[in-house]
């Protein structure tokens, strides 16, 4: 990934190194190994992930799929490209016809949460095509490139969304957290801790997997 304009300073935040601050405000977050499950169990479904913050607001954003030869980029404003052909999302007008992919953990502390959003991903299969899920980078590059409609997850970090979000917005589609608000980024540098949920999806099926959502946890 090029960028436009070069780039005087950098915070760099990293999912295993923690968190170095050079006191810029552009921020770097990597995420090293994104389906780190996978690669230890020798599945292909893993990526590397690299996502630049200008003010707290995502600018650029590269993801890397090692084991598909792949490599999807994008610059605010330039659109989104994999292996420098530009990609976009899904043109399909409804969730019914799509793939759509869902990344879900259990909570064994809290039993109660992951069957209530069982609730909630029940709902969301009965409305779509058919669910797919490797809960990694490859579910986004998927969707950025049209093959999958969307992608959810409800437990996820900052690592996880940073590029992400570029590619999917670059690529036509919206990104937001899981019931449609904007993501925020704001205090990265003392956000690795923090749960970040997502919706990332073609406008059209943003909407009505919000319709859905929203349906659910009434």
């Amino acid at each position: 990934m090029q960028l436009s304009r070069p780039i005087q300073a950098t915070t760099s935040s990293m999912k295993r190194l923690g968190v170095i601050d050079k006191g810029s405000n552009y921020t770097f977050v990597v995420d090293p190994i994104d389906g780190t499950s996978n690669f230890a169990a020798g599945l292909p479904h893993f990526g590397v992930m690299l996502g630049l913050l200008q003010d707290n607001r995502p600018i650029a954003g590269g993801i890397v799929l090692p084991m598909f030869d792949k490599l999807y980029v994008a610059q605010q404003g330039l659109g989104a490209y994999c292996n420098g052909q530009r990609v976009a999302v899904a043109a399909a007008i409804s969730v019914k016809d799509c793939l759509v992919a869902y990344g879900i953990d259990g909570h064994r502390h809290n039993p109660a949460q992951t069957r209530q959003e069982m609730q909630v991903l029940a709902d969301i299969i009965l409305g779509i095509r058919n669910l797919r899920t490797s809960n990694s980078a490859y579910d986004i590059a998927m969707v950025a490139s049209g093959e999958y409609g969307a992608f959810l997850n409800q437990t996820t970090k900052i690592w996880d969304n940073v590029a992400p979000q570029i590619i999917i917005e670059e690529a036509g589609g919206l990104f937001t957290d899981f019931y449609g608000s904007p993501m925020n980024y704001g205090d990265a540098l003392k956000r690795t801790g923090d749960n970040f949920t997502v919706c990332a999806a073609a406008p059209q099926l943003h909407r009505e997997l919000q319709t859905i959502i929203h349906h659910s946890n009434k």
